[in-house]
């Protein structure tokens, strides 16, 4: 049997960040392969300032293009409306009833999980990971951990340890708006490029993104 992480979001854009969560997955237990699913529509999330599906998709490509264990899934992006997890993971297993799942996600998404549309159905066709950075929080991770697997008897939650990237995508995006705005390499430039594979900076800049 496979087992295979699904890494999910908007990747607006794409960043080191999302990549060493997804190593560090892959790397801490033992998975064949890791998915990134694009949202097509994000159920928890404004649409405002979404590139475009293709944009996204384009990106996450060249940012996972140099890990063969890295693949990149449509599967959110071509289901019209808005995006649920319960419903992907239902997909998921009716399409791959021999595949294990491991649904990957950030501790922040840990605290409110029990409030998401159906959650124990996630947990009937998934385990969870779940990103601690540098150990931050380990402890509240843990407790909410314990809460969550009382709620729902079946479930699985595990940590993953990984580094602590200080960047988040809307940091990004405000730096990015501020090179496209200026039309020039500048501080904001130097900032992106900390965080952003060459090839994904190279692409959003040709085609005036952000």
């Amino acid at each position: 049997m496979k087992n295979i992480g699904i890494m999910g979001g908007t990747f607006n854009p794409i960043h080191i960040g999302h990549i060493e969560i997804a190593r560090a997955a892959y790397e801490q237990y033992q998975l064949d392969e890791i998915w990134f699913m694009p949202n097509h529509i994000p159920a928890y999330k404004s649409n405002e300032g979404i590139v475009s599906c293709e944009h996204r998709l384009n990106m996450i490509s060249l940012a996972i293009k140099d890990y063969d264990y890295f693949k990149l899934s449509d599967l959110e992006i071509t289901r019209e409306g808005k995006t649920y997890s319960y419903q992907t993971f239902t997909l998921l297993k009716q399409q791959y009833p021999d595949i294990k799942f491991y649904f990957i996600m950030g501790a922040d998404s840990l605290f409110y999980f029990d409030k998401w549309i159906h959650p124990e159905i996630i947990l009937e066709n998934a385990d969870v990971l779940v990103a601690s950075r540098n150990n931050n929080g380990i402890e509240q991770i843990n407790e909410r951990i314990s809460i969550l697997e009382d709620m729902y008897p079946e479930s699985h939650f595990y940590v993953i340890k990984c580094d602590n990237t200080d960047c988040s995508s809307s940091e990004l995006r405000n730096h990015l708006h501020l090179i496209n705005e200026n039309n020039e390499e500048n501080d904001a430039a130097l900032f992106v490029k900390q965080y952003i594979p060459a090839s994904v900076y190279e692409y959003i800049i040709n085609n005036s993104l952000y």
